[in-house]
C-alpha cells in the first residue's frame, strides 16, 4: 500500500530507502524546493507512517514499516501554504493513484475556518478524492481545548479526522488523557474528531538542518546505537498513526472502500482514560475513542491469529459503511451535476418547504442549499460514476481568496507545551 504524504516534503532517510527505496515519487506544489524537506515536518510524518527502523536498529519503527510513500509537497519551509497548492496536490494524487497504488492521503495540517464544510473549498477537493477511493486522514488541529477549533479539511464529514492523546509514557490506555491541545468541534453538527490516536512525544525521523531541527534542538532523541531521531507532539503526529493503521487494514483487505475503512476505525475504537483524573472539555472531543488497529483488522472479517501467526486473507463478513445521511460540500455537488443528470432524481422529503419536488426535473431544479439538502445522496451508486468526466477546473470555489492565507497562524515560540504544533499549522 502507498500513502501520499501532503506536507513540507519527505527526505530520503534510510528508514524509508533501505534496503529498498519506498519513496516512490516526489512532486512539489509549494515554494522552491532547496532540499527534499526544508521544514522537517513531512519527513517526521512519513516516518510515523512507514519508517522501518533501519538507522535505529529497530528501536524506532513506524506503524506500517513496509508501506510505500509518495511525497507531495504542498507546504513551504515554515509550514505555511496555499489552498490552491493543496488542491493541486490532491488532484495529482488522484491522477496517479493507480500508477503508485495510492490508497491513503495523510494531511497533517489545516486551515482555521468558521464556516460550514459545505462552503469550504478544501472540503470539496477532499470529497472528490474520497469518492475516487482514497481514504483521507486529516489532523483535527492543535487549537484545543477551545470548542469548534477543528481545522479544514478535518471539518469535512467524509474525512477521517484525528485528535491526539497523551499516553503518559505507559503502555496501558487506562491512564491516557486527551491532549490539552487537541481540537474538537466545528460549525456543523457533525461531531469531530472521529477518533484519537497517540500524539504526544512521538519519536520519528529527523532532518538535520531543517527548520524544525534548528528551532527545537532539545527535541533530538538518540537511539541506543547513537542514531538521532526527533520527538514532536501534536495532532500532526496522531494523524499518521491512523494513516499507517489504514495502510495495514487495506493490505489485509484491499477491496474496502473509504466508507468501510472509516466505519471499521470508529466502530472498533477503544475506551481510554478510565484511570485518568483529566477531564474532557466535552464528550465529543475524544471522538469514537482511541485507535485500535488490530481490532479494526479483525472486525473487517479476519480472526486475530491463526496457527501460523498470520492473518487469513478471506473476509468473513461484510463491513459496515460510514458517512450515511451526509450531503456533499457545495463545490463537489456543483462539479458532479453533469454526471448526476444521467441518474434518477430522488428526494428525501417530497413536501419540503411546500415545494412539489416530485414535479421537478434536473433542468427545473434551482440547485441551491435547499435542493442539495433534500437530494437523496445515499441513493447514488457511486461505483457507477465515470469519474474521468469530472472536470476540476470547472469547480466554482466559494472561497478562492483563501489562496492567500498562510496556515502558520500560531507563533512557534508562544506555545507553552513541549514545543510547537504544525496543525494550525503547528509543530511541538
Amino acid at each position: 500500500m502507498t500513502v501520499a504524504v501532503l506536507d513540507s516534503g519527505v527526505a530520503a532517510d534510510p528508514d524509508l530507502t533501505q534496503p529498498s527505496n519506498r519513496i516512490l515519487a516526489s512532486v512539489n506544489f509549494a515554494d522552491t524546493r532547496t532540499t527534499s524537506d526544508p521544514g522537517g515536518h513531512g519527513t517526521h510524518v512519513a516516518g510515523i507512517v512507514a519508517g522501518n527502523g533501519t538507522r535505529s536498529g529497530g528501536q524506532f519503527v513506524g506503524i506500517a514499516p513496509q508501506a510505500n510513500i509518495v511525497d507531495v509537497r504542498v507546504l513551504g519551509r515554515t509550514g505555511s501554504g496555499r489552498i490552491s497548492s493543496v488542491v493541486a496536490g490532491i488532484q495529482w494524487v488522484i491522477g496517479h493513484r493507480a500508477a503508485y497504488n495510492i490508497r491513503v492521503i495523510n494531511m497533517s495540517f489545516g486551515a482555521p475556518v468558521t464556516v460550514s464544510y459545505r462552503t469550504d473549498p478544501l472540503s470539496a477537493a477532499v470529497e472528490i478524492a474520497w469518492r475516487e477511493g482514497l481514504v483521507v486522514v486529516a489532523a483535527a488541529g492543535n487549537g484545543g481545548p477551545t470548542r469548534n477549533s477543528v481545522l479544514s479539511p478535518g471539518i469535512d464529514p467524509y474525512a477521517v479526522t484525528v485528535g491526539a492523546t497523551d499516553d503518559q509514557g505507559t503502555t496501558s490506555p487506562r491512564d491516557d488523557a486527551l491532549a490539552v491541545f487537541s481540537s474538537w468541534g466545528n460549525a456543523d453538527s457533525n461531531a469531530k474528531p472521529d477518533l484519537v490516536a497517540p500524539g504526544r512525544h512521538i519519536v520519528s525521523l529527523r532532518v538535520p538542518g531543517s527548520a524544525l531541527d534548528s528551532m527545537l534542538p532539545t527535541s533530538v532523541v538518540a537511539a541506543r546505537n547513537g542514531a538521532t531521531y526527533f520527538r514532536l507532539s501534536g495532532t500532526s503526529m496522531a494523524t499518521p498513526v491512523v494513516s499507517g493503521a489504514v495502510a495495514l487494514l487495506l493490505q489485509r483487505q484491499p477491496s474496502l472502500t473509504p466508507d468501510q475503512v472509516k466505519a471499521l476505525l470508529v466502530g472498533t475504537a477503544q475506551q481510554f482514560g478510565q484511570d485518568s483524573t483529566a477531564t474532557l472539555p466535552d464528550p465529543t472531543a475524544r471522538g469514537a475513542g482511541l485507535l485500535d488497529a488490530l481490532a479494526a483488522v479483525s472486525s473487517s472479517g479476519f480472526s486475530a491469529t491463526t496457527s501460523g501467526g498470520a492473518l487469513p486473507t478471506a473476509p468473513l463478513s461484510e463491513p459496515a459503511i460510514a458517512n450515511r445521511g451526509h450531503r456533499p460540500a457545495d463545490g463537489f455537488a456543483r462539479t458532479l451535476l453533469p454526471v448526476l443528470r444521467q441518474l434518477p432524481l430522488r428526494w428525501k422529503d417530497l413536501t419540503l418547504d411546500g415545494i412539489a419536488w416530485q414535479t421537478l426535473t434536473w433542468d427545473s431544479v434551482a440547485w441551491d442549499s435547499v435542493a442539495w439538502d433534500n437530494f437523496d445522496w445515499d441513493s447514488i451508486a457511486w461505483d457507477s460514476i465515470a469519474w474521468d468526466s469530472v472536470a476540476w477546473d470547472s469547480i466554482a470555489w466559494d472561497s478562492i481568496a483563501w489562496d492567500s492565507v498562510a496556515w502558520d497562524s500560531i507563533a512557534w515560540d508562544s506555545i507553552a507545551w513541549d514545543s510547537i504544533a504544525w496543525d494550525a499549522s503547528s509543530h511541538d
